[in-house]
């Protein structure tokens, strides 16, 4: 009986853990605002920041990472999306604001 519990347990967690894992847009919207630069990207700008973003499902968490240096960009779990690394939100900024001529 104990042993059911235990069993019925991990599954509820489990099953918890992904149906609160944050989602592609979540991960997007909280990368888009930590650029922060000032005006909102237009969609070529975005179509170009995200083919270098790779997304990562893994049930009970997810990721992005750059896919050119491999590098952890941002993680989520239970709907909370946090930043990983700020060097990529820096170079990331400098870049597009290098390529808006601003």
């Amino acid at each position: 009986m104990v042993t059911r519990v235990i069993i019925f347990a991990l599954i509820a967690g489990v099953v918890y853990l992904n149906y609160t894992t944050p989602k592609i847009e979540d991960h997007k919207t909280f990368l888009l605002d930590e650029l922060q630069i000032g005006y909102t990207l237009n969609e070529e700008q975005q179509k170009r920041l995200w083919k270098k973003i790779d997304y990562s499902n893994f049930f009970v968490c997810s990721f992005m990472k750059d896919t050119e240096s491999s590098v952890m960009i941002s993680y989520g779990f239970l709907k909370k999306v946090k930043l990983a690394n700020d060097k990529w939100v820096a170079e990331t900024r400098d870049d597009i604001l290098k390529q808006s001529d601003y």
